[in-house]
């Protein structure tokens, strides 16, 4: 690994260049206008096969999320577009007034979930390159996410390999309901080139798969697939403690987007019980499943839960046994956003508020 990658690999360099940091919104969303805007990236064998089949871009949700596009109603840029597609309105609208000083970004465009995988990885390359063109470089307050043709590992890595150096790039996006587990070992090449270049491996909330989120049936309702996207976020965290991804890759970090968080003191319990019943069938797992989850996972605050005492979140917080384990995000531009100056109690002691406003970010992204 260079020393640039050594850094982002572990915590934030301590000398002055994160010093001007003090609010960092880890999930915050931007869009294509429409399909076409990836076209001149991508190669003309693929212009034409989009083109003549009149294919239209990645599908539509399974579920009405609510509101058009999942986004609250002042989040349309006036010139037209969806929300989260217009630069200049997304930094009036959201970075200005909040006093964002880095973002991470993450655009959900299901480019990944095609099957066939040459067509996946050839739209992963264009929307890779059009967002750092048109988003990453625009704007020093973003770091910005990839996607990736995660059904074709090799593809996978390869498109990791050309642009995981970027210096605005720190992480991976993957979406949390993709029919698969993340940490079963066809995908320990992505993980592998993930941590060679210090990217975190974000999986966020969604997907474009039969939405399987709890057992193995589907949800009706918009409302029951929103709330058991927990239950698909605790199945990846276990398969990769589970599988060893984590002693394979002592680098590697996983960060849970918008999946909730007040649920992982008991999945730390209910890992580290079966660990001490079950060890004998994973040998490599020599510690704690807590132990590896405080050290390995973070989890993005939003969509917080709202206890009727605020005083439970701050003890739920306490049960992680780690101030280290959330990062602050919004959501924007959706419906659920969270505002900062809403989303903890108001009796949140003040290190801890930094630490989940700042620090593991942070740390965490590496932040500068």
């Amino acid at each position: 690994m260079t020393a640039e990658t050594k850094a982002r690999a572990g915590k934030a360099p301590a000398d002055d260049a994160s010093s001007s940091i003090v609010f960092v919104d880890a999930d915050v969303h931007c869009s294509v206008r429409s399909f076409e805007q990836l076209f001149p990236y991508l190669p003309d064998v693929w212009q034409r096969y989009v083109r003549e089949s009149g294919h239209a871009g990645p599908g539509a949700s399974w579920y009405p999320k609510m509101k058009p596009f999942a986004s609250r109603e002042d989040a349309h840029p006036p010139g037209g577009g969806k929300p989260g597609s217009d630069l200049a309105f997304m930094q009036s609208h959201h970075l200005d007034p909040w006093k964002i000083d880095r973002a991470v970004m993450n655009p959900l465009y299901a480019v990944d979930y095609y099957h066939n995988a040459d067509l996946a990885a050839a739209l992963c390359a264009a929307h890779n390159d059009f967002f750092i063109e048109h988003w990453y470089e625009k704007d020093d307050r973003m770091r910005g996410s990839i996607a990736v043709p995660w059904r074709d590992p090799p593809l996978a890595v390869r498109e990791i390999e050309r642009v995981g150096g970027h210096p605005r790039v720190v992480q991976i996006i993957l979406s949390m309901t993709a029919g698969v587990l993340y940490g079963q070992r066809p995908f320990h090449p992505i993980w592998a080139a993930a941590q060679k270049h210090g990217l975190v491996v974000g999986i966020h909330w969604g997907g474009m798969q039969p939405p399987r989120a709890a057992g193995d049936g589907v949800p009706s309702y918009y409302m029951e697939y929103h709330v058991t996207q927990a239950t698909a976020a605790m199945c990846h965290i276990a398969s990769f403690v589970c599988e060893g991804a984590f002693q394979k890759f002592p680098g590697l970090k996983l960060a849970v987007i918008e999946g909730g968080m007040a649920w992982l003191p008991a999945l730390m319990w209910r890992m580290d019980k079966d660990w001490r019943g079950c060890r004998m069938e994973v040998p490599w797992l020599t510690e704690p499943p807590s132990e590896i989850i405080r050290r390995h996972v973070r989890l993005s605050t939003q969509p917080i839960e709202e206890p009727e005492d605020p005083a439970h979140l701050l003890q739920t917080i306490e049960h992680m046994g780690s101030d280290e384990m959330l990062m602050f995000a919004t959501d924007y531009p959706h419906w659920d956003f969270d505002a900062p100056t809403k989303v903890l109690p108001p009796k949140t002691p003040e290190a801890l508020r930094r630490r989940i406003f700042r620090d593991n970010a942070v740390e965490f992204y590496g932040l500068q």
